[in-house]
């Protein structure tokens, strides 16, 4: 089991999502991964969605997954909680680990996509043409 970093569900697996911590930058050149369940995903790709890159964000705070200072936008978790439910609260995530949760959120769902399809071949549903 591993947990999400943004709203701390435990899950079998993770989706992982590259970030590039400010204080880990020379130890980890290349970045390290975070990882978001699908709810997460989705809903922080929402919001990458609907930020406008010509306007400045002017809430600044710290990210919630590379920690770094500065510019960031609200990212809306639905945090399970044993007496409430689900409790939805708002993670401050910075405009580069939005990206990085962009391109994870494309490449989670083209998976997906081919897993269907080859799910599909499987069980015998793929039409074939003769000609």
């Amino acid at each position: 089991m591993t947990d999400c970093d943004l709203c701390g569900r435990a899950l079998p697996t993770v989706i992982p999502v590259k970030t590039f911590p400010p204080l880990l930058k020379f130890a980890y050149p290349e970045g390290v991964w975070k990882g978001l369940c699908e709810i997460c995903l989705d809903s922080a790709q929402k919001t990458y969605i609907s930020i406008d890159k010509e306007e400045l964000s002017c809430r600044r705070n710290k990210c919630a997954l590379c920690r770094r200072k500065g510019r960031v936008y609200p990212v809306e978790l639905q945090v399970p909680d044993f007496s409430k439910g689900i409790v939805k609260k708002e993670a401050n995530v910075c405009t580069i680990c939005l990206e990085g949760i962009n391109e994870a959120y494309i490449r989670f769902k083209r998976e997906q996509i081919e897993q269907a399809h080859e799910e599909g071949r499987i069980h015998g549903h793929e039409h074939v043409h003769e000609h």
